[in-house]
């Protein structure tokens, strides 16, 4: 009986020994391996050394199935091999295995759960995954690429059109997200999140700051006083002067404030204009253009308008002109004037609007009339000498109105003025005045005063 119990102690015994040194062989093993039931991105690990493990990762990425999808629907697949998964995970396999418990391999085997590792991501190469998009069909032939926000105009104002924010692919977006998800292991990719994006949105600062400007040169009061009239540039007008660059940035159309410039001038200016004239005796004439009258100056007017305009002024003055004979009351002869009809023979002289005497005279016999015509005085001269083809002639009293050579002057070798006289003792074209009339009209006259002949 006795002999019995030893032998079952001694069985025992053995059966420990065993065991435990079955336990003590596999502890040591697991110091090299992992420990049953280990996994990594789910993949077994499991008994497996850090080369061994490595190789099995590396297998296991290159083969992974990535999905990229738009809106829940597969757009492609792709595997790690497709763009060039080849990392090491040697060294993170190797503080994995380091931190394991080796003696506790049995609670690892029995266990119903697997331990997981984390190891980063593998690493994709950049060029070929470059190349690999390049060639997806991701093209963007029939999807809607992004709009910027931009400032807009109407017919009648400025408004900002809102981005359009589309569906078409950013590319580089995408090389991102691929590469991002095989870093952190996830196999879905959603694509949206590559969509090419608006650089300037409806809220952006500048685009609001240049609507409001757009808005405010919009309502400038721009009012031209001209000739005795007034001219309003309607809101529509100016709204539509005004446009707006690649940039936003509010300007002026100079095409169009020239174009508005040069009507006012074609409506108002008199130079080279016949005009009407309300004559000493037969009422009212209509007289050829001659070298008196103005113009609006449409180009230095542009260039101040628009510079006014851009400077957010209200504008209301007269716009500046060239010439002669501009008059705020739209009256360009004013109250100092030389009047001269050519059929009566007979010329009148106002003074401060009332008549400072009048005379007959002897105009152009019929081979060189007088031309008829608006003209001035443009020049004051004493003891002159006038030539022609033909003649040299001396006056006392010389006042050219034309550029030509006709002018006023005493003739003292003339004996009757008025009728007929100007068909046989007629001038070169040049206006002969009695000699002590003439001095009087000297002593008072004006450069610049307007003669008109009809």
């Amino acid at each position: 009986m006795e002999t019995n119990k030893k032998s079952i102690f001694i069985g025992l015994g053995i059966f420990l020994i065993l065991i435990g040194g079955f336990y003590i062989f596999k502890s040591m093993q697991y110091q090299d391996q992992f420990l049953p039931k280990t996994t990594a991105d789910g993949i077994s690990i499991g008994k497996q050394t850090v080369e061994e493990a490595n190789k099995t990762l590396q297998k296991h990425y290159q083969e992974k199935t990535f999905k990229a999808t738009e809106k829940g629907e597969e757009l492609f697949a792709f595997t790690g091999s497709d763009i060039g998964v080849s990392n090491d995970f040697s060294e993170t396999l190797e503080k994995q295995l380091a931190k394991q418990n080796p003696w506790s391999w049995p609670v690892s085997r029995f266990s119903s759960k697997n331990k997981q590792v984390a190891i980063e991501g593998a690493a994709s190469d950049e060029a070929q995954v470059k190349e690999f998009v390049a060639a997806l069909p991701l093209g963007n032939e029939n999807r809607t690429k992004p709009v910027n926000a931009t400032l807009k105009k109407t017919e009648t104002d400025f408004e900002i059109q809102p981005e359009v924010k589309g569906n078409s692919f950013d590319l580089e977006k995408v090389n991102q997200l691929i590469r991002e998800a095989v870093q952190k292991n996830s196999t879905t990719i959603e694509l949206e999140q590559a969509y090419a994006t608006p650089t300037v949105y409806a809220d952006d600062e500048a685009l609001q700051a240049n609507l409001a400007e757009a808005k405010k040169l919009s309502d400038l009061s721009i009012t031209y006083q001209i000739f005795g009239s007034e001219e309003i540039v309607p809101r529509e007008t100016l709204v539509n002067w005004l446009n707006v660059d690649d940039t936003g940035s509010v300007g002026v159309d100079k095409a169009q404030l020239t174009a508005y410039m040069q009507k006012l001038s074609d409506k108002y200016s008199t130079y080279e204009k016949a005009r009407d004239f309300t004559s000493s005796k037969k009422g009212v004439v209509s007289v050829p253009a001659g070298t008196y009258g103005w113009t609006l100056d449409v180009a230095r007017e542009t260039e101040a308008l628009a510079e006014d305009i851009l400077a957010g002024k209200d504008v209301d003055r007269t716009p500046r002109y060239n010439g002669s004979g501009y008059a705020d009351d739209g009256n360009e002869f004013g109250e100092n004037y030389i009047e001269i009809d050519l059929e009566a023979q007979h010329m009148w002289f106002y003074k401060d609007g009332k008549l400072a005497l009048e005379t007959d005279v002897i105009t152009g016999k019929p081979s060189t009339p007088t031309p008829k015509g608006i003209f001035y005085v443009w020049k004051q001269e004493r003891n002159a000498t006038l030539t022609g083809e033909d003649y040299a002639t001396p006056v006392d009293h010389w006042l050219p109105i034309d550029w030509s050579g006709v002018g006023i002057h005493d003739s003292p070798w003339q004996t009757n003025y008025g009728g007929k006289t100007y068909l046989t003792k007629g001038s070169h074209g040049c206006i002969n005045t009695p000699p002590e009339v003439m001095v009087k009209i000297y002593d008072q006259i004006e450069i610049g005063t307007p003669v008109i002949v009809y």
